[in-house]
């Protein structure tokens, strides 16, 4: 009799007590941004407000800073992130107390998988200064006059698949003949290599690089991620399971690095100025890797630094300069005013010469306009995060220690209190004079700070030798298929048309 009681005096002692601690784990958590006076969308236990993202979509232009405010408070599941457009705090965040903001993911986002948990983009704290400090001197303005020639091979090459387009005056997947181009550049300044995948569209190099490449959120265990990250990333650490970049391309590319590092290794690096000859210089005292951290001075490279950083590279610039150069073709299409603008430049600083070297682009200052606007417009990233390393104090609000600071790119390049009539393609507000006029942190493709995109100025250069060497030759046009306008994706990682953009070209009298 007494067993068969028992159920029901548990029952009502269980019944409170998971009550306490739902309410404890679930429920008091989502009221820290309350407490700290910063205002927000109301959250839901367990999954906060990730329910907007659901709604919304991960690439969006819905939403402005205007609409925001300054600050706003989000929960990713139980996680607080703090959405910061004000200016001021931006500075501070990037630069003035960099040291507190260094890091652009906690742990629980790093994607654990050798080699790929060694690329410099999710690094933390000293290594990231460490392979960052490595890195840097391959985009100094010397390496990159030196990459100027294989630029301009591998955009001679794009002009003349979209010749053959203008001869039968078909339409062309824009896309398409720019990511080959990016491929092709990225295989010969980071790898020293060459693949021509404009000519070899089947090339193994060319299948895994798309397979690993513009993440899709529509996934439904990248959104678990999105919500859940720490969960998702033990899940995947339980069953050996590569999450962003599958395995198959991720051990396609350990492969060829191996031939790359075994034949540099064996001499053949001698005169190399590539990406990946820096690094396997730096690669070279491994075995005092131990000394020089004691001595404070600046590390080695261990072999998956190189191989990671390798891959990470090809992957990073792949995508990101070919959507900026596809936009950029599809805005000066639009607008043939702006168009002849740009090839009169052109004209002017090469003098009729074909080739447009390191020189020749830094005068293209109209050019560099266009492809900022682009770059403000379709900017390559939704976000940019960082992570408060210790308690900080911003204006009149403190951020605890290992709370994620969002800031929010799209809300913040689409705000009209930033700039007027935000979603017209308008190249003159980056002339000398409004940029002067401008707050600096209005304008964020690339980040900002020590922490900022390391190849930013290598995608300029290869974006503005491109657009010069089509410009010089053919006048690019819409057709009768040109989506106008575009519709984004907004389940993607980066900005994708829901349909191609499809163009034409006509030769230059």
């Amino acid at each position: 009799m007494v067993l068969d009681a028992l159920p029901i005096p548990l029952t009502w002692i269980l019944l409170p007590v998971l009550a306490v601690l739902f309410y404890l784990y679930a429920v008091r958590p989502l009221f820290l941004f309350k407490k700290m006076g910063v205002p927000g969308p109301p959250p839901l236990p367990i999954v906060g407000t990730s329910y907007l993202t659901v709604f919304s979509g991960f690439y969006t232009t819905k939403y402005t800073a205007s609409d925001m405010g300054p600050l706003m408070g989000l929960y990713n599941g139980m996680s607080p992130i703090l959405m910061v457009t004000d200016p001021e705090m931006l500075k501070e965040i990037f630069v003035k107390q960099f040291q507190s903001f260094t890091n652009r993911q906690d742990g629980n986002q790093i994607i654990n998988v050798k080699p790929l948990s060694r690329m410099v983009f999710q690094l933390l704290n000293d290594d990231w200064k460490n392979v960052r400090t490595t890195l840097s001197p391959a985009f100094s303005g010397s390496k990159l006059r030196q990459m100027a020639g294989a630029m301009n091979s591998c955009a001679e090459q794009l002009v003349e698949n979209i010749g053959s387009f203008a001869t039968t005056k078909e339409s062309f997947d824009v896309k398409e003949l720019t990511g080959a181009f990016t491929m092709d550049v990225i295989a010969r300044t980071v790898f020293g290599t060459e693949i021509d995948s404009q000519r070899n569209p089947q090339d193994p190099f060319v299948i895994n690089a798309k397979k690993s490449s513009n993440i899709s959120f529509k996934n439904p265990l990248i959104l678990f991620f999105v919500v859940f990250p720490g969960i998702t990333k033990r899940i995947c650490e339980f069953f050996n399971y590569q999450l962003f970049f599958p395995r198959e391309a991720t051990n396609f590319f350990d492969g060829v690095m191996d031939q790359l590092l075994s034949m540099r290794e064996a001499g053949g690096g001698k005169g190399r100025v590539d990406l990946l000859q820096i690094m396997i210089d730096a690669h070279k005292d491994e075995d005092n890797m131990d000394g020089a951290k004691a001595q404070g001075k600046k590390q080695p490279l261990t072999r998956d630094d190189v191989v990671a950083n390798g891959i990470g590279f090809f992957q990073a610039g792949f995508d990101t300069v070919s959507i900026t150069l596809s936009f950029t073709l599809y805005q000066l299409a639009l607008d043939l005013e702006i168009q002849d603008k740009v090839r009169q430049e052109i004209q002017d600083v090469t003098d009729g010469q074909g080739v447009v070297d390191y020189e020749a682009v830094q005068k293209m200052s109209y050019l560099e306009m266009c492809l900022m606007e682009t770059l403000r417009l379709y900017s390559l990233v939704a976000a940019h995060m960082r992570v408060a390393s210790e308690d900080v104090k911003l204006k009149d609000l403190t951020i605890p220690k290992g709370m994620s600071v969002v800031v929010p790119v799209l809300a913040i390049h689409y705000d009209p209190a930033r700039w007027t009539e935000p979603r017209k393609f308008i190249p003159e507000r980056f002339t000398k004079e409004e940029r002067e006029k401008r707050n600096p942190f209005d304008w964020l493709p690339f980040g900002a700070g020590p922490r900022n995109c390391i190849g930013m100025r290598m995608a300029m250069m290869e974006l503005k030798v491109a657009v010069a060497r089509i410009l010089m030759k053919y006048r690019i046009t819409t057709g009768p298929d040109t989506v106008i306008p575009v519709t984004l994706n907004k389940w993607q990682q980066f900005p994708t048309p829901e349909k191609p953009i499809r163009l034409m070209a006509e030769p230059i009298d």
